[in-house]
């Protein structure tokens, strides 16, 4: 005949009941301590994976960053390089600034004469050949201003001859008494290529 739980020893109700408590804890278990767990697990990973993106996303701004740094940079070397090398001519604005050169170190500029143009793989040179006199200093700081970093285009010099301030240039002049020296050069200067070189022509067929 069945008994009641009360008329089971005390021994037998215990082990019943913590049997119970087992099974109520492992239904507990799986059915809410389980799913907050592997919700947790999940919501960590996310939070390592958006972690790991917004420090790869801070590595390509602080690259972006520099990159447009260094882009800014080239930016301004190359509008320098354009001054220094113009996308034209610009022939008075040189002849200008010799002639100006010359004055401001009490050279005279006695011939001042375009030559043909050299055409180069990126650019052209133009080049002048020029008379001066005058002391043997001012001629020094002449050539010095010429090719100083002051001056707004790249300005070379070639073919200098010195000798006495007299027989060259163009024209009658006079030589002041203290004038010591007279050189023949060629001053050089550049552009720009806007258009490439021509293609050589082929040969003639004979």
């Amino acid at each position: 005949m069945a008994k009641r739980f009360s008329d089971l020893p005390a021994v037998v109700q215990g082990v019943i009941f913590a049997a119970g408590a087992v099974v109520l804890a492992g239904v507990v278990f799986y059915l809410y301590v389980l799913p907050l767990s592997e919700a947790r697990r999940k919501l960590a990973a996310d939070v390592d994976r958006v972690r790991a993106e917004n420090l790869k996303n801070q590595a390509v701004e602080r690259e972006r960053t520099e990159l447009l740094n260094r882009i800014a940079s080239l930016e301004k070397q190359l509008a320098t390089r354009r001054l220094l090398v113009p996308d034209e001519p610009a022939t008075d604005q040189f002849v200008r600034m010799v002639y100006d050169t010359a004055v401001g170190t009490t050279i005279h500029l006695r011939s001042f004469v375009a030559q043909p143009p050299a055409d180069r793989d990126f650019y052209v040179e133009m080049p002048f050949t020029l008379r001066l006199d005058g002391t043997y200093y001012a001629l020094l700081s002449f050539f010095q201003r010429l090719a100083g970093k002051e001056q707004e285009r790249i300005v070379s010099v070639t073919g200098l001859a010195l000798g006495p301030p007299v027989g060259g240039g163009l024209g009658k002049y006079t030589i002041l008494p203290g004038e010591t020296v007279g050189a023949n050069c060629v001053v050089v200067t550049y552009f720009n290529r806007s258009q490439p070189l021509p293609a050589p022509a082929p040969p003639k067929k004979r």
